[in-house]
């Protein structure tokens, strides 16, 4: 509005500034013309001429350059005010090409995670895991590794306890489920069972910005990669697996898990590591069936 207002102006004052300097581009003969007379007529009135009309013609002339001059500079200002309008146009006011939307990201796919690997592959006969469900996910792997860790002790410690013992501590105290509640063996279990609670409540605990499992490399190993996650969450399972079945066949069959093989009784629980005794006597069973403690069996033996 207001650019059109200035045009008006413009327009007005080029108009009279036209009409004003009109005389100036009068033809330089038309005033001879005027006040000489005819020389074929005669006659002592002075002859008309074409000239008059060119004051008009000349401010006409005049009005339409400043028209034309006001207009082009009107067109110049609107593109100079679109251009800027399209500058400062906001990003969100530009409209967008069809087409051009972000695909939205796969759900969470539990059969492509880690620990699914050949042969078997994704083994969830039940439908635990979900197609979508990462946090429920998340919880039932933390508990998977948190098992298959203390499976693989188990079975190792079942086995290994057959053969190695702490010295004068346990060292004849009854191998298998019965080491849990009897002789000096029960302390030791007790033990456990705090430091587990202090490790599960104060210490390793998950975080959500980790993988599920992964409490740090105190040790500094360097090796968590894919390859060594699946190794672990594959012996995790056979532990698992192991150490229920050592258990079921003691239950069963009353027989420590190395026994179950066709192995005599660990010589710990004889109390001797040959058939016979250094001065050649047969070897005795001795161990805490019999009511001793493991510190004056191991006194006998010395």
């Amino acid at each position: 509005m207001v650019a059109k207002k200035k045009a008006v102006v413009c327009l007005v004052v080029a108009g009279a500034a036209a009409w004003k300097a009109a005389p100036l581009f009068v033809a330089p003969g038309a005033g001879l013309a005027r006040a000489s007379p005819s020389a074929a007529a005669g006659a002592a009135t002075p002859a008309p001429t074409s000239a008059a009309p060119a004051p008009s013609v000349a401010a006409s002339a005049v009005a339409v350059a400043a028209f034309g001059a006001l207009a082009a500079g009107s067109r110049r200002q609107r593109r100079g005010s679109a251009r800027r309008a399209s500058i400062m146009m906001e990003p969100e006011e530009v409209p967008e090409a069809e087409g051009s939307a972000k695909p939205k990201p796969p759900p969470f796919d539990p059969a492509k995670q880690i620990g699914v690997t050949e042969p078997i592959g994704f083994f969830d006969p039940l439908g635990f895991c979900k197609v979508g469900d990462r946090e429920g996910f998340r919880r039932l792997r933390a508990a998977e590794l948190k098992h298959g860790r203390a499976g693989m002790m188990a079975a190792a410690g079942a086995v290994a306890q057959y053969f190695v013992r702490i010295p004068i501590v346990f060292d004849f105290e009854n191998a298998g489920l019965s080491a849990a509640w009897t002789g000096n063996s029960k302390y030791g279990f007790i033990f456990l069972l705090f430091l587990s609670g202090y490790l599960e409540i104060f210490s390793w605990k998950e975080n959500s910005e980790k993988e599920p499992g992964d409490f740090g490399d105190p040790i500094g190993f360097n090796i968590y990669d894919s390859d060594m996650r699946n190794k672990e969450l594959n012996n995790g399972r056979a532990g698992m697996i192991a150490a229920l079945g050592i258990v079921a066949a003691e239950l069963y069959t009353g027989k420590s898990a190395m026994e179950t093989f066709g192995l005599p009784p660990s010589a710990f629980e004889t109390g001797l590591t040959g058939g016979e005794t250094p001065g050649g006597a047969p070897a005795r069973r001795i161990g805490c069936a019999h009511g001793a403690s493991g510190a004056q069996l191991y006194g006998q033996l010395l």
